[in-house]
């Protein structure tokens, strides 16, 4: 792995974890979702075109590639949504990050990327690591997370979540690969932007989302910046790097969201999480060594 891909997939992970802050903020986190989406995609927009490379984003291989990964994105933060109206988050979480699991193999058979054992082994580390974190637990409780009916929990969802993500991010890895990765970008935000809009038109609540986001702009639009900079970066570092690597190495997302949590929201920070913090920095290790 190189570390300029490393890096990138580091920084992303810590813009990740920020657009998602500015979110905790708004009221009405549906709404601001579909504004954010809206930022992001026309800051894409804007910052491909000062590129010079807003003609890449017609080709048909990287539009087509971005159709795909958008589509199966937007399957999985519908079923994460889905999944979390069931179950609890220290339920549904561990299920969610198991997409890196099923990248492997489809990234084995249709990318051809052959992971390494130090590899495999960081990929392993780093979601458990995550897992531990969510549920607190340096045990894996399967029997809670999984629940007695997959679909009363919420459980089933969560693992729909991940199996479509899986299918995106293999998408997602042919679509830098095949133009110029701001191009790319640039088409898959408006396709997400898209999806999310013609799914509040459905559900008729556009009105509202469109209200809401006008009498609290911050964090719509701060979010949309940082979710911006999540995307490109990460696909900056994704055309370096292995998918079934790049996905799993996101996770470290965590430990960027438990430092904001301890220093800003003065959330507890016990034992537990300085263990799987240092399992995900081990995990993270063996990827870049691997």
């Amino acid at each position: 792995m190189s570390l300029e891909g490393f890096l990138f997939i580091l920084l992303s992970a810590f813009f990740h974890v920020l657009w998602n802050t500015f979110l905790k903020g708004a009221s009405d986190k549906t709404s601001a979702v579909v504004g954010i989406m809206v930022v992001a995609a026309l800051g894409m927009a804007l910052y491909t075109r000062l590129s010079g490379e807003a003609a890449g984003a017609l080709r048909m291989e990287v539009l087509l590639s971005a159709v795909t990964a958008g589509f199966f994105f937007f399957l999985y933060q519908y079923y994460v949504a889905r999944a979390l109206n069931r179950g609890d988050l220290s339920r549904i979480y561990p299920l969610t990050v198991t997409g890196p699991i099923y990248i492997a193999v489809w990234s084995y058979f249709l990318l051809q990327e052959r992971i390494s054992l130090l590899g495999g082994l960081g990929i392993l580390l780093i979601i458990y690591g995550a897992i531990t974190i969510q549920t607190n637990s340096l045990r894996l409780p399967l029997s809670r997370i999984l629940g007695e009916d997959l679909k009363a929990s919420g459980a089933l969802f969560a693992i729909l979540a991940a199996f479509f993500y899986s299918f995106g991010a293999v998408a997602d890895k042919i679509g830098v690969s095949v133009g110029r990765v701001s191009a790319y970008t640039m088409d898959l935000c408006l396709v997400m932007a898209l999806f999310h809009i013609v799914f509040a038109l459905v559900q008729k609540r556009m009105h509202t989302a469109a209200r809401s986001i006008l009498s609290n702009p911050l964090p719509v639009l701060a979010g949309g910046a940082t979710l911006m900079l999540s995307f490109i970066t990460f696909r900056y570092g994704l055309e370096q790097v292995y998918a079934s690597y790049a996905s799993a190495l996101r996770q470290v997302s965590t430990l960027f969201g438990i430092g904001i949590g301890y220093f800003v929201f003065r959330e507890p920070f016990g034992r537990t999480r300085v263990l799987g913090t240092l399992v995900i920095v081990l995990g993270a290790a063996a990827l870049k060594l691997g």
